[in-house]
C-alpha cells in the first residue's frame, strides 16, 4: 500500500509526496527522462545554429559561393556539452549585384530581372570600344537599368542586344550615332536609317518598350516613344531565342545575344 499526500509547493517534482518507495522511484525516472529529452532538444537546436543551416526565399537564385570555416559555437561545445560535438559549417559568401541582391547567373528570358552589376556593364562596354569613355559607358548602362526596371524587362538582355546591334556603339551600318537608335528600330536595310530620338534616354526607352511589346501583353508604364510598338504581335517572344526571325532575319540572332550575355557574365567574374 502507498499513500499520496497533496503538496502545493508549485514545483512539478514535489507536487505530491510519495510514501511508496517503488512508486517514488518510478516517478523520479520519468522526471529524469524529461530532463534528458529537454537536453537533447536544446543540443539539436544549438547544432542547427552552429552548422549554418539557413533557408533563402525564392527571390534568391543559384550562384552563391560557399566557404567552409569553424562554426560560431564550436569552441563553446567542443568539450562535448550535451554529448554532441558540432561539425564544420558552411558560410555564405556573396557578391552584391547592380540592384543590391547577389551575384547571380543571367537569364535569356526577357521578362526576368537583370542581374549584372552597373560597373561590370560599363567596363565591358568600355573595354570593347575604347573610344567610349568609362563615364559615358556608366551613363548608358545606368539608363538601361532604370528604363528596363520601369517596364519589368531584363536589362541584361537589352544591354547585350544593344552591344550586338550597334557593334558596342561603333555603329558602321545604316544607323548613325547621333540618331540615338540603340537597337536598329525601323532599319530594313538598303540604306534605310530607321528611327531617330532626341536623346539617349528616349532611344533606350524605345528599345525597352519594343522588347516589352514582344515579351508581354501588359500595357506600358512609361509614355510611348517607340513608333513601331503597334506593329509587334504582343507576347510573341518571351525569350531571346524567340527574337530570331522577328526582330532580325539573322538565323543566329538569338544565339549572338546569348553569346554576349555569357561574355559579360564571364567578364564580371574575372574582375
Amino acid at each position: 500500500m502507498w499513500i499520496i499526500k497533496p503538496c502545493f509547493s508549485g514545483n512539478f517534482k514535489n507536487y505530491y509526496d510519495f510514501y511508496d518507495v517503488e512508486t517514488m522511484m518510478t516517478f523520479n525516472r520519468i522526471i529524469s527522462r524529461a530532463k534528458m529529452n529537454r537536453s537533447v532538444i536544446l543540443s539539436l537546436l544549438m547544432l542547427l545554429i552552429s552548422s549554418g543551416s539557413y533557408t533563402f526565399s525564392g527571390s534568391f537564385r543559384p550562384g552563391i559561393k560557399l566557404e567552409t570555416r569553424k562554426p560560431l559555437f564550436q569552441k563553446s561545445y567542443s568539450n562535448g556539452l550535451f554529448g554532441i560535438k558540432p561539425v564544420g559549417a558552411l558560410v555564405l559568401k556573396t557578391k552584391p549585384d547592380a540592384v543590391g541582391g547577389f551575384k547571380l547567373k543571367p537569364s535569356g528570358s526577357i521578362l526576368k530581372n537583370g542581374v549584372f552589376r552597373l560597373e561590370d556593364m560599363a567596363r565591358f562596354l568600355h573595354e570593347n570600344n575604347k573610344t567610349i569613355s568609362y563615364k559615358r559607358s556608366m551613363g548608358i548602362a545606368s539608363i538601361y537599368i532604370e528604363e528596363a526596371n520601369k517596364e519589368g524587362i531584363n536589362y541584361d538582355v537589352a544591354f547585350s542586344q544593344m552591344c550586338l546591334e550597334t557593334g558596342f556603339l561603333n555603329y558602321g551600318g545604316d544607323v548613325d550615332p547621333g540618331q540615338n537608335n540603340f537597337c536598329g528600330l525601323g532599319v530594313t536595310g538598303g540604306g534605310v536609317k530607321g528611327l531617330s530620338f532626341e536623346d539617349e534616354r528616349k532611344g533606350i526607352r524605345a528599345h525597352i518598350q519594343h522588347l516589352k511589346a514582344y515579351a508581354s501583353t501588359d500595357k506600358l508604364n512609361t509614355e510611348l516613344v517607340d513608333e513601331r510598338f503597334r506593329f509587334v504581335k504582343r507576347g510573341s517572344a518571351k525569350k531571346v531565342d524567340e527574337l530570331t526571325g522577328k526582330w532580325a532575319s539573322d538565323k543566329n540572332y538569338g544565339k549572338k545575344i546569348n553569346n554576349i550575355l555569357r561574355r559579360i557574365d564571364k567578364f564580371s567574374k574575372s574582375e
